[in-house]
Protein backbone atom coordinates (compact mmCIF):
# COMPACT_ATOMS: atom_id res chain seq x y z
CA UNK A 1 0.00 0.00 0.00
CA UNK A 2 1.35 3.30 -1.04
CA UNK A 3 0.52 4.66 2.83
CA UNK A 4 3.14 1.93 4.37
CA UNK A 5 5.81 2.31 2.01
CA UNK A 6 9.30 3.76 3.08
CA UNK A 7 10.21 7.32 2.09
CA UNK A 8 13.83 5.19 0.37
CA UNK A 9 11.58 3.58 -1.94
CA UNK A 10 9.65 6.24 -3.38
CA UNK A 11 12.56 8.17 -3.80
CA UNK A 12 13.97 5.38 -5.75
CA UNK A 13 11.28 4.78 -8.20
CA UNK A 14 11.26 8.75 -8.64
CA UNK A 15 15.07 8.69 -9.21
CA UNK A 16 14.55 5.56 -11.69
CA UNK A 17 11.39 7.03 -13.68
CA UNK A 18 13.53 10.56 -14.18
CA UNK A 19 16.34 8.58 -15.25
CA UNK A 20 14.62 7.01 -18.09
CA UNK A 21 14.16 8.32 -21.39
CA UNK A 22 10.54 9.09 -21.57
CA UNK A 23 9.75 10.83 -25.10
CA UNK A 24 6.06 9.86 -24.74
CA UNK A 25 6.00 11.19 -21.15
CA UNK A 26 3.98 8.34 -20.26
CA UNK A 27 5.11 6.61 -16.86
CA UNK A 28 4.42 3.33 -14.99
CA UNK A 29 2.65 4.32 -11.70
CA UNK A 30 1.24 1.75 -9.61
CA UNK A 31 0.78 -0.45 -12.16
CA UNK A 32 -0.50 2.10 -14.65
CA UNK A 33 0.72 3.74 -17.81
CA UNK A 34 0.51 7.24 -17.03
CA UNK A 35 0.72 10.23 -19.45
CA UNK A 36 2.12 13.71 -18.43
CA UNK A 37 2.30 16.43 -19.85
CA UNK A 38 5.93 17.68 -19.16
CA UNK A 39 8.64 15.65 -17.32
CA UNK A 40 7.23 15.86 -13.54
CA UNK A 41 9.28 16.27 -10.34
CA UNK A 42 9.56 13.78 -7.81
CA UNK A 43 6.59 15.37 -5.70
CA UNK A 44 4.10 14.97 -8.58
CA UNK A 45 5.50 10.90 -9.07
CA UNK A 46 4.71 10.77 -5.42
CA UNK A 47 1.56 12.37 -5.84
CA UNK A 48 0.33 10.88 -8.75
CA UNK A 49 1.13 7.59 -6.65
CA UNK A 50 -1.05 8.18 -3.84
CA UNK A 51 -3.70 9.12 -6.04
CA UNK A 52 -3.79 6.03 -7.66
CA UNK A 53 -3.35 3.36 -4.41
CA UNK A 54 -6.27 5.35 -2.84
CA UNK A 55 -8.67 4.75 -5.66
CA UNK A 56 -7.66 1.28 -6.32
CA UNK A 57 -8.40 0.86 -2.14
CA UNK A 58 -11.75 2.78 -2.87
CA UNK A 59 -12.80 -0.20 -5.60
CA UNK A 60 -11.65 -2.42 -3.39
CA UNK A 61 -13.50 -1.72 -0.01
CA UNK A 62 -15.78 0.81 -0.99
CA UNK A 63 -14.66 3.31 0.43
CA UNK A 64 -11.12 4.81 0.37
CA UNK A 65 -9.89 8.87 1.36
CA UNK A 66 -6.78 10.36 1.15
CA UNK A 67 -4.85 13.75 2.54
CA UNK A 68 -2.64 14.76 0.15
CA UNK A 69 -0.16 18.24 0.68
CA UNK A 70 1.88 19.61 -1.65
CA UNK A 71 3.68 22.86 -1.46
CA UNK A 72 4.65 22.60 -5.01
CA UNK A 73 1.26 23.26 -7.62
CA UNK A 74 0.18 19.94 -8.71
CA UNK A 75 -2.76 21.17 -11.14
CA UNK A 76 -2.71 18.92 -14.24
CA UNK A 77 0.04 16.63 -12.13
CA UNK A 78 -3.98 14.35 -11.05
CA UNK A 79 -4.10 12.84 -15.14
CA UNK A 80 -4.73 9.62 -13.59
CA UNK A 81 -8.40 8.31 -14.40
CA UNK A 82 -10.29 5.18 -13.37
CA UNK A 83 -10.21 2.09 -15.48
CA UNK A 84 -13.07 -0.56 -16.67
CA UNK A 85 -14.76 -2.04 -16.09
CA UNK A 86 -17.22 0.60 -13.93
CA UNK A 87 -16.08 4.09 -14.60
CA UNK A 88 -17.23 6.73 -11.44
CA UNK A 89 -17.40 10.21 -12.41
CA UNK A 90 -14.56 12.85 -11.41
CA UNK A 91 -15.42 16.15 -9.59
CA UNK A 92 -12.45 18.07 -9.82
CA UNK A 93 -13.52 21.27 -7.24
CA UNK A 94 -11.84 24.44 -6.77
CA UNK A 95 -12.59 27.63 -4.83
CA UNK A 96 -12.98 29.91 -7.98
CA UNK A 97 -13.80 29.87 -11.57
CA UNK A 98 -9.93 31.48 -12.00
CA UNK A 99 -8.13 28.37 -10.14
CA UNK A 100 -11.27 25.83 -12.61
CA UNK A 101 -9.67 27.79 -15.25
CA UNK A 102 -6.28 26.99 -14.61
CA UNK A 103 -6.49 23.24 -14.56
CA UNK A 104 -8.75 22.91 -17.69
CA UNK A 105 -5.23 24.72 -19.54
CA UNK A 106 -3.36 21.63 -17.93
CA UNK A 107 -5.51 18.54 -18.65
CA UNK A 108 -5.64 20.41 -22.12
CA UNK A 109 -2.14 19.67 -22.35
CA UNK A 110 -2.48 15.92 -21.79
CA UNK A 111 -3.77 13.14 -24.33
CA UNK A 112 -6.81 12.05 -22.14
CA UNK A 113 -10.01 13.04 -23.89
CA UNK A 114 -13.58 12.08 -21.73
CA UNK A 115 -17.54 13.15 -22.24
CA UNK A 116 -16.57 16.01 -19.70
CA UNK A 117 -18.49 20.16 -18.37
CA UNK A 118 -18.05 22.61 -16.35
CA UNK A 119 -20.49 23.73 -13.57
CA UNK A 120 -21.13 27.75 -13.24
CA UNK A 121 -23.80 30.29 -12.09
CA UNK A 122 -26.13 31.65 -15.02
CA UNK A 123 -24.11 35.13 -14.43
CA UNK A 124 -21.40 33.59 -15.41
CA UNK A 125 -22.93 31.45 -18.58
CA UNK A 126 -25.63 34.04 -19.44
CA UNK A 127 -25.73 34.84 -23.39
CA UNK A 128 -29.40 36.43 -23.42
CA UNK A 129 -29.43 39.99 -23.67
CA UNK A 130 -32.36 40.60 -21.76
CA UNK A 131 -31.50 38.67 -18.72
CA UNK A 132 -27.64 39.26 -19.09
CA UNK A 133 -25.88 41.50 -16.13
CA UNK A 134 -29.19 41.80 -14.17
CA UNK A 135 -28.78 41.45 -10.43
CA UNK A 136 -31.46 38.72 -10.35
CA UNK A 137 -30.40 36.45 -13.32
CA UNK A 138 -31.35 33.28 -11.21
CA UNK A 139 -35.36 34.78 -11.30
CA UNK A 140 -35.14 36.48 -14.75
CA UNK A 141 -33.52 32.93 -16.17
CA UNK A 142 -37.31 31.26 -15.88
CA UNK A 143 -38.75 34.17 -17.71
CA UNK A 144 -36.39 34.71 -20.65
CA UNK A 145 -34.72 30.89 -21.02
CA UNK A 146 -33.45 29.94 -24.34
CA UNK A 147 -32.88 25.98 -25.14
CA UNK A 148 -29.52 24.01 -24.84
CA UNK A 149 -28.72 24.34 -28.03
CA UNK A 150 -27.85 20.23 -29.42
CA UNK A 151 -24.84 21.61 -30.87
CA UNK A 152 -23.53 22.86 -27.12
CA UNK A 153 -24.26 19.30 -25.84
CA UNK A 154 -22.11 18.11 -28.91
CA UNK A 155 -18.83 20.26 -28.79
CA UNK A 156 -18.68 19.87 -25.02
CA UNK A 157 -18.84 16.46 -24.59
CA UNK A 158 -15.21 14.73 -25.33
CA UNK A 159 -13.62 18.26 -26.37
CA UNK A 160 -11.97 20.15 -23.61
CA UNK A 161 -13.35 23.65 -22.91
CA UNK A 162 -13.67 26.34 -20.12
CA UNK A 163 -16.50 28.37 -19.37
CA UNK A 164 -15.89 31.02 -22.32
CA UNK A 165 -15.51 28.56 -24.75
CA UNK A 166 -19.11 27.41 -24.15
CA UNK A 167 -20.36 31.04 -23.79
CA UNK A 168 -18.81 31.82 -27.13
CA UNK A 169 -20.23 28.71 -28.85
CA UNK A 170 -23.78 29.60 -27.10
CA UNK A 171 -23.17 33.16 -29.07
CA UNK A 172 -22.69 31.78 -32.26
CA UNK A 173 -25.50 28.93 -32.05
CA UNK A 174 -28.16 30.93 -30.14
CA UNK A 175 -28.41 28.32 -27.18
CA UNK A 176 -27.65 28.39 -23.23
CA UNK A 177 -24.63 27.46 -22.24
CA UNK A 178 -25.77 27.36 -18.72
CA UNK A 179 -28.40 24.49 -19.56
CA UNK A 180 -26.27 22.92 -22.01
CA UNK A 181 -23.46 22.29 -19.21
CA UNK A 182 -26.28 20.65 -17.07
CA UNK A 183 -27.49 18.44 -20.17
CA UNK A 184 -23.88 17.31 -20.55
CA UNK A 185 -23.73 16.34 -16.69
CA UNK A 186 -25.98 13.71 -17.31
CA UNK A 187 -22.71 11.69 -19.34
CA UNK A 188 -19.76 13.36 -18.27
CA UNK A 189 -16.88 11.31 -16.64
CA UNK A 190 -15.29 14.61 -15.53
CA UNK A 191 -16.59 17.71 -13.98
CA UNK A 192 -14.96 20.53 -13.02
CA UNK A 193 -16.84 23.28 -10.10
CA UNK A 194 -16.40 25.35 -7.58
CA UNK A 195 -16.58 23.92 -4.43
CA UNK A 196 -20.34 24.97 -3.68
CA UNK A 197 -21.73 22.47 -6.62
CA UNK A 198 -20.27 19.46 -4.14
CA UNK A 199 -20.24 20.89 -0.35
CA UNK A 200 -23.90 22.90 -0.51
CA UNK A 201 -26.48 20.77 -0.30
CA UNK A 202 -28.71 23.45 -1.97
CA UNK A 203 -26.78 23.74 -4.99
CA UNK A 204 -25.52 19.77 -5.42
CA UNK A 205 -29.26 19.15 -5.81
CA UNK A 206 -28.64 18.28 -9.31
CA UNK A 207 -25.41 16.67 -8.72
CA UNK A 208 -25.16 12.82 -8.14
CA UNK A 209 -22.57 12.12 -6.42
CA UNK A 210 -23.34 8.26 -5.46
CA UNK A 211 -19.91 6.46 -6.44
CA UNK A 212 -17.79 9.46 -7.41
CA UNK A 213 -14.53 10.36 -7.09
CA UNK A 214 -13.94 13.74 -5.41
CA UNK A 215 -11.17 16.08 -5.40
CA UNK A 216 -10.92 19.26 -3.57
CA UNK A 217 -8.01 21.61 -4.71
CA UNK A 218 -6.95 24.18 -2.16
CA UNK A 219 -8.76 22.40 0.74
CA UNK A 220 -7.11 23.50 3.71
CA UNK A 221 -9.90 25.95 4.64
CA UNK A 222 -12.39 22.71 4.13
CA UNK A 223 -13.24 22.46 7.91
CA UNK A 224 -14.68 26.65 7.62
CA UNK A 225 -16.57 25.64 4.43
CA UNK A 226 -18.46 22.83 5.63
CA UNK A 227 -19.19 24.60 8.67
CA UNK A 228 -20.74 27.40 6.28
CA UNK A 229 -22.53 24.96 4.43
CA UNK A 230 -24.50 23.63 7.43
CA UNK A 231 -25.44 27.28 8.68
CA UNK A 232 -27.56 30.04 7.84
CA UNK A 233 -27.90 33.74 8.28
CA UNK A 234 -31.12 35.57 7.71
CA UNK A 235 -32.22 38.95 7.73
CA UNK A 236 -35.11 40.45 8.64
CA UNK A 237 -36.08 42.40 5.23
CA UNK A 238 -35.30 39.17 3.42
CA UNK A 239 -37.70 37.06 6.18
CA UNK A 240 -40.40 39.74 5.99
CA UNK A 241 -40.24 39.70 1.99
CA UNK A 242 -40.73 35.45 2.33
CA UNK A 243 -43.61 35.64 4.72
CA UNK A 244 -45.23 38.24 1.87
CA UNK A 245 -44.90 35.95 -0.94
CA UNK A 246 -45.80 32.84 0.88
CA UNK A 247 -48.82 34.57 2.28
CA UNK A 248 -49.94 34.91 -1.42
CA UNK A 249 -49.44 31.26 -2.45
CA UNK A 250 -50.93 29.97 0.93
CA UNK A 251 -54.51 31.62 -0.38
CA UNK A 252 -54.08 29.78 -3.91
CA UNK A 253 -52.84 26.10 -2.31
CA UNK A 254 -53.01 26.42 1.17
CA UNK A 255 -52.48 22.60 1.58
CA UNK A 256 -48.86 23.22 0.50
CA UNK A 257 -48.14 26.65 1.76
CA UNK A 258 -49.72 27.63 5.09
CA UNK A 259 -47.69 25.67 7.25
CA UNK A 260 -44.62 27.44 6.00
CA UNK A 261 -46.09 30.64 6.19
CA UNK A 262 -46.40 29.78 9.64
CA UNK A 263 -42.87 29.26 10.61
CA UNK A 264 -42.44 32.46 8.60
CA UNK A 265 -44.66 34.24 10.15
CA UNK A 266 -43.61 32.49 14.00
CA UNK A 267 -40.18 33.58 12.84
CA UNK A 268 -40.73 36.60 12.73
CA UNK A 269 -43.03 37.32 15.78
CA UNK A 270 -39.95 35.08 17.56
CA UNK A 271 -38.05 38.32 17.02
CA UNK A 272 -39.96 40.99 17.53
CA UNK A 273 -40.23 39.42 21.41
CA UNK A 274 -36.33 38.96 21.41
CA UNK A 275 -34.87 41.95 20.09
CA UNK A 276 -34.95 44.02 23.13
CA UNK A 277 -33.44 41.41 25.45
CA UNK A 278 -30.42 40.18 23.78
CA UNK A 279 -27.44 40.97 25.14
CA UNK A 280 -25.51 44.21 24.94
CA UNK A 281 -22.04 43.23 22.90
CA UNK A 282 -20.54 46.73 22.25
CA UNK A 283 -22.21 50.14 21.22
CA UNK A 284 -24.23 48.78 18.23
CA UNK A 285 -24.40 44.93 18.64
CA UNK A 286 -26.35 43.22 20.58
CA UNK A 287 -26.63 38.95 20.59
CA UNK A 288 -27.84 36.21 22.53
CA UNK A 289 -27.21 32.47 21.61
CA UNK A 290 -29.32 29.29 22.05
CA UNK A 291 -27.53 25.73 21.98
CA UNK A 292 -29.04 21.73 22.67
CA UNK A 293 -32.25 21.92 24.09
CA UNK A 294 -32.58 25.37 24.82
CA UNK A 295 -32.51 25.74 21.08
CA UNK A 296 -34.61 23.45 20.16
CA UNK A 297 -37.11 25.22 22.86
CA UNK A 298 -36.80 28.36 20.96
CA UNK A 299 -37.19 26.56 17.41
CA UNK A 300 -40.79 25.04 19.06
CA UNK A 301 -41.74 29.15 19.31
CA UNK A 302 -41.97 29.67 15.78
CA UNK A 303 -43.35 26.08 14.72
CA UNK A 304 -40.47 23.97 14.34
CA UNK A 305 -39.99 20.66 16.16
CA UNK A 306 -38.34 17.05 16.01
CA UNK A 307 -41.69 16.23 15.52
CA UNK A 308 -43.36 18.03 12.75
CA UNK A 309 -40.13 18.61 10.61
CA UNK A 310 -40.82 15.81 8.21
CA UNK A 311 -44.38 16.83 7.56
CA UNK A 312 -42.77 20.56 6.72
CA UNK A 313 -40.25 19.44 5.30
CA UNK A 314 -43.18 17.42 2.27
CA UNK A 315 -44.25 20.95 2.24
CA UNK A 316 -40.76 22.57 1.37
CA UNK A 317 -40.34 19.71 -1.39
CA UNK A 318 -43.68 20.17 -2.59
CA UNK A 319 -43.01 23.71 -2.79
CA UNK A 320 -39.88 23.78 -4.46
CA UNK A 321 -41.06 21.33 -7.27
CA UNK A 322 -44.19 23.59 -8.16
CA UNK A 323 -41.93 26.84 -8.15
CA UNK A 324 -39.17 24.78 -10.18
CA UNK A 325 -41.98 23.64 -12.96
CA UNK A 326 -44.01 26.33 -13.32
CA UNK A 327 -43.49 29.21 -15.87
CA UNK A 328 -43.39 32.96 -14.40
CA UNK A 329 -46.19 34.68 -14.49
CA UNK A 330 -45.97 38.18 -13.17
CA UNK A 331 -49.66 38.85 -12.84
CA UNK A 332 -50.17 35.40 -10.39
CA UNK A 333 -48.79 34.97 -7.14
CA UNK A 334 -45.12 33.09 -7.39
CA UNK A 335 -42.29 32.87 -5.38
CA UNK A 336 -39.21 34.91 -5.92
CA UNK A 337 -35.93 33.09 -6.58
CA UNK A 338 -34.60 34.87 -3.58
CA UNK A 339 -37.63 33.27 -1.50
CA UNK A 340 -37.00 30.14 -2.89
CA UNK A 341 -33.25 30.05 -2.10
CA UNK A 342 -34.17 31.22 1.31
CA UNK A 343 -36.54 28.10 2.07
CA UNK A 344 -33.67 26.05 0.14
CA UNK A 345 -31.54 27.04 2.72
CA UNK A 346 -33.68 27.34 5.92
CA UNK A 347 -34.95 23.62 5.36
CA UNK A 348 -31.47 22.28 4.16
CA UNK A 349 -29.79 23.82 7.37
CA UNK A 350 -32.56 22.24 9.59
CA UNK A 351 -32.36 19.01 7.88
CA UNK A 352 -28.52 18.67 9.31
CA UNK A 353 -29.76 20.09 12.61
CA UNK A 354 -32.30 16.90 12.98
CA UNK A 355 -30.24 14.44 11.12
CA UNK A 356 -29.13 11.02 12.65
CA UNK A 357 -31.88 10.99 14.63
CA UNK A 358 -31.14 14.44 16.30
CA UNK A 359 -27.22 13.99 17.53
CA UNK A 360 -26.53 16.80 15.46
CA UNK A 361 -28.44 19.28 17.66
CA UNK A 362 -25.40 19.96 19.78
CA UNK A 363 -23.32 20.77 17.13
CA UNK A 364 -25.38 24.25 16.24
CA UNK A 365 -25.96 27.16 17.69
CA UNK A 366 -28.63 29.01 17.33
CA UNK A 367 -28.39 33.13 17.46
CA UNK A 368 -29.96 36.53 17.23
CA UNK A 369 -28.26 39.83 16.13
CA UNK A 370 -29.68 43.24 16.72
CA UNK A 371 -26.80 45.72 14.98
CA UNK A 372 -27.12 49.08 13.86
CA UNK A 373 -27.53 50.12 9.76
CA UNK A 374 -25.07 53.19 7.93
CA UNK A 375 -29.05 55.02 7.95
CA UNK A 376 -29.39 54.86 12.14
CA UNK A 377 -31.45 52.26 11.42
CA UNK A 378 -31.24 48.36 12.85
CA UNK A 379 -31.27 45.16 11.32
CA UNK A 380 -32.17 42.28 13.12
CA UNK A 381 -30.66 38.76 11.58
CA UNK A 382 -31.64 35.38 12.75
CA UNK A 383 -28.40 32.49 12.89
CA UNK A 384 -28.28 28.79 12.89
CA UNK A 385 -24.37 28.03 12.80
CA UNK A 386 -23.25 24.59 12.40
CA UNK A 387 -20.54 24.35 14.60
CA UNK A 388 -18.83 20.82 13.69
CA UNK A 389 -17.65 20.52 9.76
CA UNK A 390 -18.30 16.82 10.17
CA UNK A 391 -21.99 17.32 10.51
CA UNK A 392 -21.62 18.09 6.79
CA UNK A 393 -18.69 16.21 5.12
CA UNK A 394 -19.77 13.23 7.30
CA UNK A 395 -22.34 12.71 4.11
CA UNK A 396 -19.75 13.47 1.35
CA UNK A 397 -17.90 10.59 2.59
CA UNK A 398 -20.99 8.00 3.16
CA UNK A 399 -22.15 8.90 -0.39
CA UNK A 400 -18.70 9.11 -2.72
CA UNK A 401 -15.88 6.54 -3.37
CA UNK A 402 -13.12 8.60 -2.96
CA UNK A 403 -12.51 12.10 -1.63
CA UNK A 404 -9.20 13.44 -2.30
CA UNK A 405 -7.84 16.70 -0.25
CA UNK A 406 -5.19 18.68 -1.98
CA UNK A 407 -3.43 21.19 -0.58
CA UNK A 408 0.52 23.12 -0.11
CA UNK A 409 -1.02 23.36 3.89
CA UNK A 410 -2.86 20.59 5.38
CA UNK A 411 -0.80 19.80 8.33
CA UNK A 412 -1.30 18.93 11.47
CA UNK A 413 -3.00 16.04 9.59
CA UNK A 414 -4.31 14.40 12.31
CA UNK A 415 -6.52 17.26 13.37
CA UNK A 416 -7.60 17.82 10.23
CA UNK A 417 -8.92 14.58 9.71
CA UNK A 418 -10.35 14.71 12.95
CA UNK A 419 -12.29 17.81 12.45
CA UNK A 420 -13.93 16.44 9.45
CA UNK A 421 -14.75 12.82 11.30
CA UNK A 422 -13.24 11.04 8.56
CA UNK A 423 -10.67 8.04 8.10
CA UNK A 424 -8.11 9.15 5.58
CA UNK A 425 -6.43 6.13 4.44
CA UNK A 426 -3.39 7.81 2.22
CA UNK A 427 -1.37 10.36 3.65
CA UNK A 428 1.41 12.27 2.01
CA UNK A 429 3.10 15.35 3.49
CA UNK A 430 5.73 16.02 0.16
CA UNK A 431 8.40 18.40 0.09
CA UNK A 432 9.08 21.67 -2.01
CA UNK A 433 11.04 21.27 -5.37
CA UNK A 434 12.58 24.33 -4.84
CA UNK A 435 15.59 24.87 -2.22
CA UNK A 436 13.95 27.07 0.07
CA UNK A 437 16.88 28.78 1.35
CA UNK A 438 18.70 29.79 -2.03
CA UNK A 439 15.21 31.09 -3.41
CA UNK A 440 12.88 32.06 -0.76
CA UNK A 441 13.85 34.64 1.85
CA UNK A 442 11.61 34.98 4.69
CA UNK A 443 11.84 37.47 7.64
CA UNK A 444 9.97 39.30 10.35
CA UNK A 445 10.34 43.61 9.91
CA UNK A 446 9.96 44.37 13.47
CA UNK A 447 11.00 48.17 12.89
CA UNK A 448 11.37 50.41 10.29
CA UNK A 449 13.70 53.71 9.43
CA UNK A 450 13.74 55.73 12.42
CA UNK A 451 13.51 52.57 15.00
CA UNK A 452 9.83 52.74 15.10
CA UNK A 453 8.01 49.50 15.85
CA UNK A 454 6.25 47.62 13.58
CA UNK A 455 3.29 46.60 15.81
CA UNK A 456 -0.31 45.51 14.51
CA UNK A 457 -1.58 44.29 16.90
CA UNK A 458 -5.25 45.78 17.50
CA UNK A 459 -4.33 48.52 20.22
CA UNK A 460 -1.22 49.93 18.34
CA UNK A 461 -2.56 49.75 14.81
CA UNK A 462 -5.07 52.56 15.72
CA UNK A 463 -2.28 54.28 15.70
CA UNK A 464 -1.43 56.98 12.90
CA UNK A 465 2.05 56.67 13.54
CA UNK A 466 1.79 53.16 12.92
CA UNK A 467 0.02 53.75 9.91
CA UNK A 468 2.09 56.24 8.54
CA UNK A 469 5.54 53.87 8.87
CA UNK A 470 3.17 50.90 7.32
CA UNK A 471 2.81 53.15 4.14
CA UNK A 472 6.34 53.80 4.01
CA UNK A 473 7.45 50.47 4.09
CA UNK A 474 5.35 49.15 1.93
CA UNK A 475 6.24 52.37 -0.35
CA UNK A 476 10.21 51.33 -0.17
CA UNK A 477 9.35 47.53 -0.95
CA UNK A 478 7.15 47.97 -4.18
CA UNK A 479 9.97 50.10 -5.16
CA UNK A 480 13.08 47.61 -5.18
CA UNK A 481 10.51 44.61 -5.69
CA UNK A 482 9.56 43.13 -9.48
CA UNK A 483 6.18 41.94 -10.59
CA UNK A 484 3.73 41.80 -8.15
CA UNK A 485 3.30 41.84 -4.39
CA UNK A 486 0.62 40.50 -1.94
CA UNK A 487 0.05 42.08 1.15
CA UNK A 488 -2.29 40.00 3.64
CA UNK A 489 -4.06 42.17 6.20
CA UNK A 490 -5.71 40.69 9.05
CA UNK A 491 -9.03 42.22 8.40
CA UNK A 492 -11.30 44.20 6.35
CA UNK A 493 -11.66 46.98 8.89
CA UNK A 494 -7.70 47.19 9.34
CA UNK A 495 -7.34 47.21 5.42
CA UNK A 496 -9.65 49.90 5.13
CA UNK A 497 -8.89 52.17 8.19
CA UNK A 498 -4.90 52.25 6.50
CA UNK A 499 -5.96 52.79 3.02
CA UNK A 500 -8.28 56.10 4.48
CA UNK A 501 -5.36 57.16 6.15
CA UNK A 502 -3.18 56.69 2.92
CA UNK A 503 -5.43 58.82 0.91
CA UNK A 504 -5.53 61.87 3.43
CA UNK A 505 -1.48 61.59 4.03
CA UNK A 506 -0.98 61.05 0.55
CA UNK A 507 0.74 58.00 0.97
CA UNK A 508 -1.52 56.36 -1.46
CA UNK A 509 -0.36 58.32 -4.17
CA UNK A 510 3.15 57.76 -3.68
CA UNK A 511 2.22 54.04 -3.64
CA UNK A 512 0.91 54.75 -7.15
CA UNK A 513 3.81 56.18 -7.92
CA UNK A 514 5.61 53.27 -7.42
CA UNK A 515 3.18 50.56 -8.09
CA UNK A 516 -1.01 49.79 -9.67
CA UNK A 517 -2.41 49.29 -6.71
CA UNK A 518 -5.37 46.59 -6.46
CA UNK A 519 -8.09 46.10 -3.62
CA UNK A 520 -9.63 42.76 -2.49
CA UNK A 521 -13.71 44.02 -2.76
CA UNK A 522 -15.10 43.26 0.74
CA UNK A 523 -18.15 41.24 0.23
CA UNK A 524 -18.71 41.41 -3.56
CA UNK A 525 -19.42 38.08 -5.00
CA UNK A 526 -17.00 35.90 -6.36
CA UNK A 527 -17.57 37.37 -10.11
CA UNK A 528 -16.26 40.70 -8.46
CA UNK A 529 -13.24 39.13 -6.98
CA UNK A 530 -11.77 37.75 -10.24
CA UNK A 531 -12.22 40.33 -12.01
CA UNK A 532 -10.50 42.56 -9.79
CA UNK A 533 -7.75 39.48 -9.54
CA UNK A 534 -7.89 39.67 -13.68
CA UNK A 535 -6.81 43.32 -13.27
CA UNK A 536 -4.32 42.61 -11.31
CA UNK A 537 -2.75 39.65 -13.68
CA UNK A 538 -3.41 42.21 -16.42
CA UNK A 539 -1.10 44.54 -14.75
CA UNK A 540 1.65 42.53 -14.54
CA UNK A 541 1.58 41.03 -17.92
CA UNK A 542 1.84 44.99 -19.25
CA UNK A 543 -2.34 44.66 -20.60
CA UNK A 544 -3.87 47.38 -19.00
CA UNK A 545 -0.42 49.24 -18.11
CA UNK A 546 -0.75 52.76 -19.85
CA UNK A 547 2.69 54.49 -20.98
CA UNK A 548 3.12 58.13 -20.58
CA UNK A 549 2.11 60.00 -17.35
CA UNK A 550 -1.64 60.01 -17.55
CA UNK A 551 -2.66 60.03 -13.74
CA UNK A 552 -6.44 59.40 -13.92
CA UNK A 553 -7.67 56.70 -12.33
CA UNK A 554 -8.86 53.71 -13.81
CA UNK A 555 -12.31 51.77 -12.05
CA UNK A 556 -13.12 48.34 -13.65
CA UNK A 557 -16.08 47.00 -10.89
CA UNK A 558 -13.81 47.57 -7.13
CA UNK A 559 -10.66 47.48 -8.32
CA UNK A 560 -8.79 50.60 -8.66
CA UNK A 561 -6.70 51.14 -10.67
CA UNK A 562 -3.84 54.29 -10.86
CA UNK A 563 -1.75 54.60 -14.23
CA UNK A 564 1.50 56.48 -13.81
CA UNK A 565 4.24 56.18 -15.91
CA UNK A 566 5.89 53.12 -17.45
CA UNK A 567 9.13 52.94 -15.08
CA UNK A 568 6.53 51.27 -12.10
CA UNK A 569 8.17 48.06 -10.97
CA UNK A 570 4.86 46.28 -10.27
CA UNK A 571 1.84 46.17 -8.92
CA UNK A 572 0.48 45.38 -5.49
CA UNK A 573 -2.45 43.65 -4.39
CA UNK A 574 -3.90 44.08 -1.20
CA UNK A 575 -5.93 41.68 0.33
CA UNK A 576 -7.46 39.64 3.70
CA UNK A 577 -8.61 36.12 1.80
CA UNK A 578 -6.58 33.32 0.58
CA UNK A 579 -6.38 30.18 -0.86
CA UNK A 580 -5.87 32.00 -4.20
CA UNK A 581 -2.77 31.02 -6.98
CA UNK A 582 0.15 33.38 -7.48
CA UNK A 583 2.62 31.76 -9.76
CA UNK A 584 5.42 33.11 -10.87
CA UNK A 585 5.46 37.07 -11.23
CA UNK A 586 2.49 37.40 -9.71
CA UNK A 587 3.74 36.99 -6.33
CA UNK A 588 7.66 38.01 -5.97
CA UNK A 589 6.66 39.83 -2.43
CA UNK A 590 4.47 38.13 -0.05
CA UNK A 591 3.92 40.87 3.16
CA UNK A 592 1.85 39.99 6.05
CA UNK A 593 0.68 42.46 8.62
CA UNK A 594 -0.41 41.38 11.60
CA UNK A 595 -2.40 38.05 12.38
CA UNK A 596 -5.40 37.29 11.22
CA UNK A 597 -6.70 35.83 14.68
CA UNK A 598 -10.38 34.86 15.29
CA UNK A 599 -13.06 36.43 16.71
CA UNK A 600 -13.70 36.05 20.33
Amino acid sequence: MASTRSKSDSKEEVKQTLNSKNPKNVYQIGGLQVEFPYQPYGTQLAFMSRVISTLDRAQRDGHSHALLESPTDIAGSSNVEPHEPQIPTIYYASRTHAQITQVIREYRKTGYRVPMTVLGSRKRYCTNSHVQGKENVDEKCGVGRIVAYPSLQQTGHNGVHDIEDLVKIGKTVTGCPYFASWKMLEVAQLVFCPYSYIIDPVIRGGVNLQGAIIIFDEAHNMEDIAREAGSINLEEDIIFKLKNELEQMSEVEPEIYDSLYEVVEGLISWIGRKKDSLAKRDVNHYFSNWTGDRALKELKEFNITRENFPNLKACFNQAITKSEAAEIDPDKPYLSGISVSTLEELFATLTYFFSRNGSHVLDYEMGLQRSAKRDNGWTNTFSLWCMNPSVVFKDLADLSLSIILTSGTLSPMNSFSSELGMQFGTCLEAPHVIDPNMQVWAGAISTVPGNYPLNASYRTAEAYAFQDALGKSLEEICTIVPGGSLVFFPSYKLMEKLCTRWHETGQWSRLCLKTDLFIEPRGGSKDDFETVLKEYYDSISGKNRLIGRNSSVKKAGSVITEAQDDSKRGSAFLAVSEGMDFSDDNARAVIIVGIPLPNL
